[in-house]
């Protein structure tokens, strides 16, 4: 669930024994983020100097911004703040992560929730999308493989940051953005200057509806087990605690 070749060979459509490890991850993700949300009302959200990052100035990273500009505003300006707050968080982290690799992935990790294809995971069009952006580039194949490795793996919900560096830093990135988790793990006032760059354009209400959808096409994918219920759930208890 964590590679290009999964879901190209699958596309997205789990096991039993996967969708096991998709509920485990999800109840994990719940308690860690509950355990954040009380260590946060306990000890006060942490100060750094972290600065958010500029753009990578290389030729994949401008062929990226082209075809992420073909998404529309709401989740050209989501992939920015997931860029933005994941970066934020690895540096907080300690973690080294490659720059280049990240822009692209954060940028396009959602692309392929915009076309409708029944029967088939969304992240695996997101990758493609990635791998185009390389080819085009002329960048090599290695590193175009790896970004599409990642923008699989960031749907997966426990994904750890030995098992996809790039794709878990998309994922805490993207769920800051959008609920605020790790939000006490961030410099004062992060997310908002995030969406004070980047504005909202209603991204949450447009990326529910695109999420329900693609949780339809494929019924026994990561998202049909974590859309109805679980996830929103965590959403909504992050977001209460996020904004008191």
């Amino acid at each position: 669930m964590v590679s290009y070749e999964w879901v190209c060979e699958t596309n997205g459509v789990l096991t039993r024994a996967e969708r096991s490890i998709v509920r485990t991850g999800m109840r994990r993700f719940i308690l860690e983020t509950i355990r954040g949300i009380v260590t946060r009302s306990k000890n006060g959200t942490r100060s750094t100097t972290t600065l958010f990052p500029s753009v990578p100035d290389t030729e994949v990273a401008s062929t990226a911004i082209e075809m992420a500009k073909n998404q529309g505003v709401t989740l050209l300006f989501h992939g920015y703040r997931t860029w933005l707050l994941g970066t934020a968080l690895s540096q907080v982290d300690q973690t080294s992560v490659d720059s280049e690799l990240l822009f692209v992935t954060s940028l396009l990790h959602d692309s392929g929730m915009l076309v409708s294809v029944p029967g088939e995971d969304f992240t695996r069009r997101s990758a493609d999308n990635v791998l185009d952006v390389f080819d085009r580039a002329g960048a090599p194949r290695r590193r175009a493989l790896q970004a599409a490795d990642a923008v699989v793996a960031h749907a997966t919900p426990g994904l750890e940051v030995s098992t996809d560096t790039i794709g878990y830093y998309v994922q805490c990135g993207a769920m800051a953005d959008l609920a605020g988790i790790r939000r006490w793990h961030l410099p004062p006032g992060a997310i908002n200057q995030a969406y004070a760059l980047y504005p909202s354009h209603d991204i949450h209400r447009t990326l529910s509806a695109l999420a329900r959808r693609n949780a339809e096409e494929v019924l026994d994918s990561r998202l049909s087990v974590l859309v109805p219920k679980p996830l929103s759930n965590v959403i909504r208890l992050a977001l209460n605690f996020s904004t008191a």
